[in-house]
């Protein structure tokens, strides 16, 4: 045992897919991962090339980039001055630098049951307590309100919603926002929402708390959209620059900025250019769901899957153990993530990533029904 680690980090272990991936058979064909397993967009990448010749690779202002920043507040609508916005290093610094920045020991932050893994535990590691309040997995995953008024204590300090959700790939109806905003209000409550996954959507974009609510910090990037996972460049912005000013200075902490290259080729993909390569993804990904879709409808194996709009995923209801569930896939040569990974809610759900070429997604489907044939 390594004695000279921190304290705070006693509790980190391997997570379920962690272990998922790297107990996986060889040839597996890999349905679980959390990323859209697509190349980043040739004319992104010729972008990218101009900037290296031009060499002047150096540190930018701590919060990123004016010009990226600019293109931020544009896509916002400019309903988020530029001075607002901080670029991170992919979302997932956005998430750390924002709950470190508002978690003291001892602070209470509401999740959803089932949702992103990583919320839990880095609100372990600022010493704060993760409480969950219920989605009903029998009304469609809905809001239970409820399981959230019970849960609102004298300690709660923060909201984090993923909308769209990472499993199930839906978003929280007008009505429910409108509640969580005026609970939170009531309660003096910071609503804090990851929205890496709005511009994926099926039929219509997902609308941005940005519009909804001042006083949120809203999490996003172009990981998902761009298929830009290995770049790390995504942000936080909010209408209300005092939220901003304690994230812009741990971040400066962090990693000082956000790299160069990335923040030179995100205000590109920005652009009306780069915006087309990503809706092109988009479309891939809406004829990928579709095809999905069908094919489960045909194996009577499944009960049912949750009618998303704004994802890579799909999540699927099975009448088993979705622990077993994955584990007979996994030595089947397909791997695919149980629901319960993401909280209790998501027990007999698996989520199923349709985010890569079509071809493998035929022979990973048709694995999957030999299995249950079996």
């Amino acid at each position: 045992m390594n004695t000279f680690s921190a304290d705070r980090l006693n509790f980190l272990k391997k997570s379920v897919i962690r272990e998922i991936f790297d107990n996986a058979p060889e040839e597996a064909i890999n349905l679980g991962l959390g990323e859209i397993q697509f190349s980043t967009p040739s004319n992104i990448v010729e972008y990218a090339k101009q900037v290296l010749q031009d060499r002047k690779i150096h540190y930018t202002p701590n919060a990123g980039l004016k010009e990226l920043r600019e293109k931020v507040s544009a896509y916002y609508l400019n309903k988020v001055p530029y001075e607002n916005i901080c670029i991170t290093v992919g979302a997932e610094e956005a998430i750390f630098a924002t709950i470190l920045a508002y978690v003291n020991p001892g602070d209470e932050v509401l999740l959803a049951n089932p949702c992103y893994l990583a919320y839990e535990t880095i609100i372990k590691i600022a010493g704060g307590k993760p409480v969950y309040f219920n989605l009903d997995p029998c009304d469609d995953f809905s809001l239970d309100k409820i399981s959230f008024m019970k849960k609102i204590s004298s300690k709660t300090k923060l909201l984090i919603l993923n909308n769209p959700s990472n499993p199930l790939g839906i978003c929280f109806y007008t009505e429910e926002i409108n509640y969580l905003i005026k609970t939170c209000k009531q309660n003096d409550i910071l609503i804090i929402v990851d929205e890496i996954y709005r511009e994926l959507y099926l039929e219509k974009r997902p609308d941005s708390f940005v519009e909804m609510e001042e006083n949120a910090l809203i999490i996003s990037g172009l990981s998902k959209s761009h298929c830009m996972t290995g770049w790390r460049l995504g942000w936080v912005v909010s209408r209300n620059r005092e939220l901003i000013d304690p994230i812009i200075s741990l971040h400066q902490y962090i990693c000082t900025c956000a790299p160069y290259i990335s923040q030179k080729v995100a205000v590109y993909a920005l652009s009306h250019e780069g915006m087309n390569s990503q809706d092109k993804i988009r479309l891939i990904l809406k004829d990928n769901c579709d095809y999905l879709k069908k094919e489960i409808i045909k194996h009577s194996h499944f009960i049912k899957f949750l009618e998303n709009s704004s994802s890579p995923y799909l999540f699927v209801q099975y009448d088993m153990d979705d622990a077993k569930l994955t584990r007979i896939l996994s030595e089947n040569g397909v791997l695919v993530i149980p629901g319960s990974a993401f909280g209790s809610k998501g027990k007999k759900w698996i989520r199923i990533n349709y985010g890569l070429d079509k071809e493998i997604l035929k022979e990973g489907i048709k694995r999957i029904s030999e299995a249950l044939r079996k």
